[in-house]
């Protein structure tokens, strides 16, 4: 194996050797022997044996290329759903998912095994220590008397495990300026092509397979339909899932268009929030709706003596006085972003402030919570006779505090405090109007996000999740990168001085 590792270490003549005609008769006598096979036995092997080379190869890059493998894994994160949708979820594709982040995260190990390098470089922060704190609770969690089953504590270990997953694969190749920067392109780019066709189903309707799903199920469909029309749910699960992710990308991009100095990408940043911002309306989610104000009402709080940010907010108090008392009555859409701001009348929030009223006295007399997962659908599939099973937890903050606890929820709040407290205090120590930047955008869309799951689970549903880890590994590693950048520049003046 050792042997083997440093071959595809040291190699440089894989080139040469696809060159030759020993791997051109090879290959045509493996192509020959798979023809034989899929014409004589079974038709579909050929798409088995299709399927098998593509994840191998996919699975290859993942371990090899960690910084391409965790671009496959948020690609796939944006299309899965729409993948398992059009083959009538017949695909696993969440179990895809899991398999290639954990192979990505495997490779980190490899390399640093391999090349020696510190596996501890990139997390000697208090956001990693409280990460790992909080993954230690959890196992405490297995203990937890008043859980009924351990499948349902496996599965929330699983996806807590994803979530580390990706912090420290975003804290090991988050490690350059420019590694940052193609990331966020990515990002912008394929939420604005999730926006741009959430308007084409919006404008031209349902494509059949997306129908069928939604109306082979009942409880669905009443979900959806809505207003007299479908919410849109684009490539994501579900309209909540798509509307909560526009609405980050709306504040995102909309920080970024304010401080971009070039036309070109003013123009693309223009049009990619538009996508966005239109995608977000036709969710018909309205904690999406409120995320935006909220998430710029931080950018403009630590911005507020900058003049172009004065005039955004102007702007954008009067473009929202338009759209909340203009005369748009017959609008389904701007409807119901009006009847976010008008709570008294909203039945569903006088619900959930009742549900949380009834909760209360449980909360208090279970520090640990009723043990994860058994609350709300899944309580009933892996808790089925606990209190706690069918209760909905409405809130990301609810459900944390009735499965883990006033101890889980206060762990929980000192983590967010503590990812917005640091971005903060590294945007008024940067000297970089890039990386200022750069801060400006993670921390408001990271508050908009923590906003948002005091009225959804909004942090943890991928592909947002993928986004919320990679943004707070960005923070911990923007710091380090400054520094050096600094002092990489002052060593050259010191060279030049003395020369």
């Amino acid at each position: 194996m050792k042997a083997l590792t440093a071959f595809i270490l040291r190699n440089r003549t894989v080139s040469s050797l696809v060159d030759t005609p020993y791997f051109w008769v090879a290959m045509a006598l493996v192509a020959g022997v798979i023809g034989y096979v899929v014409s004589y036995i079974d038709e579909r092997l050929g798409l088995v044996i299709a399927a098998g080379l593509i994840g191998i190869t996919v699975a290859l890059i993942c371990l090899f290329n960690t910084r391409n493998g965790f671009y496959i894994v948020t690609v796939l994160g944006f299309f899965m759903f729409y993948i398992k949708r059009f083959a009538d979820d017949a695909i696993p594709m969440g179990a895809v998912c899991d398999v290639l982040l954990a192979v990505t995260f495997l490779g980190i190990y490899y390399r640093k095994t391999v090349l020696k390098e510190r596996l501890w470089k990139y997390s000697s922060n208090i956001i990693t220590l409280l990460y790992g704190i909080n993954f230690g609770f959890l196992m405490v969690e297995l203990f937890n008397p008043s859980m009924y089953s351990v499948a349902g504590w496996v599965f929330t270990v699983r996806k807590a495990l994803n979530f580390i997953m990706i912090y420290f694969i975003g804290l090991h190749i988050f490690h350059t300026r420019q590694a940052i920067i193609d990331y966020v392109k990515l990002w912008v780019i394929l939420s604005a092509i999730a926006g741009l066709y959430g308007c084409y189903q919006q404008w031209f309707g349902l494509l059949g397979f997306e129908t069928n799903w939604v109306m082979s199920d009942p409880i669905r469909y009443k979900l959806y339909f809505q207003g007299g029309e479908i919410r849109k749910f684009s490539f994501l699960s579900d309209p909540t899932s798509f509307g909560i992710l526009m609405a980050h990308g709306v504040v995102f991009s909309i920080i970024l268009l304010l401080n971009a100095e070039r036309k070109r990408d003013r123009k693309w940043l223009f049009f990619s929030t538009l996508c966005m911002a239109l995608g977000m309306a036709y969710s018909g989610t309205r904690t999406a709706y409120f995320m935006i104000p909220a998430g710029l009402s931080l950018y403009v709080l630590m911005t507020i003596t900058n003049r172009r940010t004065m005039f955004f907010a102007i702007g954008f108090m009067m473009l929202f006085c338009v759209l909340i008392f203009g005369p748009f009555y017959s609008n389904g859409t701007i409807n119901r972003i009006r009847s976010t701001f008008e709570m008294s009348d909203d039945e569903s929030l006088n619900v959930r402030d009742e549900n949380r009223a009834k909760i209360q006295p449980y909360i208090f007399k279970h520090p640990l919570g009723g043990g994860v997962a058994t609350s709300g659908v899944l309580g009933l599939e892996y808790n089925p006779e606990h209190p706690l099973a069918g209760f909905p937890p409405d809130s990301g903050y609810l459900r944390v505090a009735i499965e883990t606890g006033w101890v889980g929820l206060i762990l929980t709040c000192t983590i967010y405090f503590t990812i917005l407290f640091t971005g903060i205090r590294n945007y008024y120590r940067s000297r970089s109007r890039e990386f200022k930047i750069i801060y400006l955008g993670i921390v408001a869309s990271i508050y908009a996000y923590i906003i948002a799951n005091y009225a959804q689970v909004a942090i943890g549903q991928i592909p947002g999740a993928l986004f919320f880890y990679s943004a707070v590994a960005m923070i911990v590693n923007l710091r380090g990168i400054e520094e050096a950048s600094t002092q990489n520049q002052n060593s050259k003046i010191s060279k030049t001085n003395a020369i």
